[in-house]
């Protein structure tokens, strides 16, 4: 049978680009030897948020007396398989849901594993010794965990993200290797349930891929939280549970959590030497790949622009562009940031940078959330970057996305009435300080 579309991988990439063709009325099979959502909603985005709002619960009750809650603190506990329960049900609903949505649209789904042959230029689809025939393929089979030089995840002591994941009781002790927003948000979360923390980060500063004002608000959590963290470190060795860092620092701990990162996943193809371009096209006239799979940003929301970009320019003539990408890390407070870094700045005479604490909004005393800053980077009365840590900080960092998105000049977002008391009025109060 012939398909206009055929798709390898149901992340979020292969998902956005189904929704999308399905509603263009196109035939579209897609082929998931694992489960619809990918990464994002089986080991990554919903499952780890799901953690950590359980952890930020936890946090609330113990500290439930600044809000004239009595609640007795010495006999407050948490059961972690319960919360892992939580977790699984979380991802079933939305699973399902998910399902349910796509194949009552017309999706056809193959649950096996897919390889691609490519012949004359031109590609078609083998799954379970069938050969599919369409007229465009598309290759959004992610990424997976990346492990550093010199070692491999046993999934026992040494593990991934994945497999921290799959366990249902905590260990006394971990060590995390990187501080970007895989680490720093396993680091909040355990160490919220009671579990020693370690980390190590092999840059000069943590979340080294974060602006500067940011990289250095983390270390102040870290340090309120007592989360031990050790930067320009790396593993040397890992035995006995006894972890010896480059520092010259010995570390007990039950387990190593190797959050370095993700690594792209390709199908097999054979024919030909795929190479893959910044549009998602390919070297064979019908393959394209989106998403983890094409590298660049590993997140959810930049892998459906990018699905979305190409499937505007392949259906409705639309120029290939994605919008800049906004990224959270969180944590509590939460991190949020889009556009350029101040570290990223080579002419600052022609930039304002203005930075407005949390604590000079009412809302923030309101809800005892007063850690934090709002960040602009400004050029010509246009924002080009914005860093923001506070309660809410998802949901801010959207406004700003939308006032790039949109051209707004920073008169114009200060026309916006924003409503008190929000955070969402420390936007309009650091352009004021601007």
């Amino acid at each position: 049978m012939k398909y206009d579309v055929a798709i390898i991988g149901l992340g979020p990439s292969g998902l956005e680009f189904a929704k999308c063709a399905l509603k263009l009325g196109l035939k579209v099979i897609a082929f998931e030897k694992s489960s619809a959502g990918g990464t994002c909603l089986n080991l990554g985005c919903i499952p780890t948020k799901t953690m950590l709002s359980c952890a930020e619960v936890f946090s609330k009750a113990k500290n439930c007396d600044k809000y004239g809650i009595e609640l007795d603190s010495s006999s407050l506990g948490f059961s972690y398989q319960q919360m892992c329960k939580k977790r699984s049900e979380t991802v079933n609903k939305l699973k399902n849901a998910l399902l349910k949505d796509l194949t009552s649209k017309g999706l056809e789904i193959v649950n096996e594993s897919a390889s691609v042959k490519c012949v004359n230029n031109s590609a078609t689809v083998i799954a379970n010794n069938i050969e599919y025939f369409s007229d465009k393929i598309i290759i959004a089979t992610g990424s997976k965990p990346n492990c550093i030089s010199n070692f491999s995840f046993n999934h026992r002591d040494f593990i991934s993200s994945d497999d921290l994941l799959k366990c249902e009781e905590l260990p006394k002790s971990i060590l995390i290797i990187g501080s970007g927003a895989i680490g720093v948000e396993w680091a909040t979360i355990l160490n919220e349930f009671g579990v020693n923390v370690f980390v190590i980060e092999m840059a000069e500063r943590l979340a080294p891929s974060c602006d500067i004002d940011i990289s250095s608000r983390i270390e102040r959590i870290f340090k309120m939280k007592k989360i031990k963290f050790y930067k320009n470190a790396t593993l040397l060795e890992f035995n006995s549970n006894i972890a010896k860092l480059s520092n010259g620092e010995n570390i007990i701990c039950d387990k190593v959590l190797c959050a370095a990162g993700r690594r792209p996943v390709l199908t097999q193809i054979d024919g030909v030497d795929l190479k893959i371009n910044a549009d998602c096209t390919t070297n064979v006239n019908n393959l394209y790949v989106t998403g983890d799979a094409a590298g660049g940003k590993m997140l959810a929301h930049a892998a459906s622009s990018q699905a979305r970009a190409l499937f505007n320019n392949l259906y409705k003539g639309m120029e290939y562009i994605v919008s800049d990408i906004p990224s959270v890390i969180y944590t509590t407070p939460e991190i949020a940031s889009i556009g350029i870094r101040e570290q990223d700045i080579d002419n600052p005479h022609e930039y304002k940078i203005v930075k407005l604490p949390i604590s000079y909004l009412a809302k923030s005393w309101c809800d005892g959330e007063i850690d934090g800053f709002i960040k602009l980077i400004i050029k010509d009365k246009h924002i080009k970057g914005a860093h923001i840590v506070s309660k809410e900080a998802s949901a801010l960092i959207m406004q700003i996305a939308i006032a790039m998105k949109a051209d707004m000049d920073t008169d114009e977002l200060c026309d916006v009435v924003f409503a008190h008391p929000t955070y969402s009025e420390g936007i309009m109060e650091a352009l004021n300080n601007a």
